[in-house]
């Protein structure tokens, strides 16, 4: 089970990651690659806070 806690909390993240810092760079040119740190960055915090609320509010007595 700590597996799939584990996967909540880094498969967002990591899906982020690859978007804007891999994805990002290669296919819009136009956008400077500061802004797509900050972009991940923020989308990252976002998704955590949601995330430690999910695992909180409903998933906490399932595991």
């Amino acid at each position: 089970m700590n597996l799939y806690i584990l996967l909540l909390f880094l498969g967002g993240p990591l899906i982020l990651a690859i978007g804007n810092l891999v994805l990002g760079p290669i296919f819009n040119k136009t956008i400077p690659f500061h802004i797509q740190v900050r972009s991940f960055f923020i989308g990252s915090v976002v998704y955590l806070l949601g995330a430690t609320a999910l695992y909180y509010l409903i998933l906490q007595y399932q595991f």
